[in-house]
């Protein structure tokens, strides 16, 4: 039961990210066509969306591949809580630079509950390689060398 509902989150998250990036996606070419500018931007409002747009690109797909790695390993404690982290901070971040009357405060929390995101998904690592490390040596220590007899 516990499974079922950490991988509804997961993917639930998943999925609002998702949605997420399509809206701010969109904010772009609504200001670009509204504005009838291509390329570039020339007013304040335009280049606050482009800058919500990348800040969301150039952050997520590193720990979305953080949280694969961790999926796929059935470390699912420490991807759900990363990607529920990550979807808040980067709404409040997105929604605070989006905002021509900025709430520096709103953009910190973002900035730093997609940190925290970051820092869980490298402790599932660190955990995962500790995990790795220490299985290997344990099916080393047990392995004979000796040849085995069926």
């Amino acid at each position: 039961m516990l499974r079922t509902i950490l991988e509804s989150s997961y993917i639930i998250s998943i999925t609002y990210l998702i949605y997420f990036y399509y809206k701010l996606f969109k904010n772009v070419v609504f200001l670009r066509r509204q504005s009838k500018i291509t390329i570039g931007f020339k007013n304040k409002k335009l280049e606050r969306a482009i800058r919500a747009h990348s800040n969301f690109c150039e952050t997520v797909p590193f720990i979305l591949l953080i949280s694969f790695i961790l999926y796929f390993n059935n470390l699912l404690f420490f991807c759900v809580p990363m990607l529920i982290l990550l979807a808040v901070g980067r709404t409040i971040h997105g929604n605070a630079i989006s905002s021509i009357n900025e709430k520096i405060e709103h953009r910190r929390i973002g900035m730093r509950l997609t940190m925290y995101s970051l820092f869980i998904g490298l402790g599932g690592l660190f955990y995962y390689l500790t995990q790795l490390i220490y299985f290997s040596f344990k099916t080393f220590k047990n392995t004979t060398f000796l040849p085995q007899i069926i």
